[in-house]
């Protein structure tokens, strides 16, 4: 699925055929919104691969035992002066 950037509709790459504006050059790959009809470059495959790998990444630290978000959990996290007389 493809979101529109403009008006946030979701749709299929088959729905947003490329090049509906009369573009002069064929084939050039753009993606045209079928709700609002604005027209923007599709993902590139690094963008997709490191959006997959960061999701990845963001599902095991938010597993059950693990600490969301990258803050220490209360009971590990130290005072200022604690321990010291």
């Amino acid at each position: 699925m493809i979101d529109c950037s403009m008006c946030g509709h979701s749709f299929t790459p088959e729905e947003g055929a490329a090049c509906r504006s009369g573009c002069p050059v064929a084939g050039c790959g753009m993606v045209t919104c079928p709700s609002c009809g604005f027209e923007f470059p599709p993902a590139s495959k690094l963008v997709s691969f490191v959006t997959n790998v960061t999701n990845l990444v963001r599902g095991r630290r938010s597993a059950p035992g693990g600490t969301k978000g990258g803050t220490p959990p209360a009971h590990t996290a130290r005072t200022q002066g604690a321990g010291r007389e």
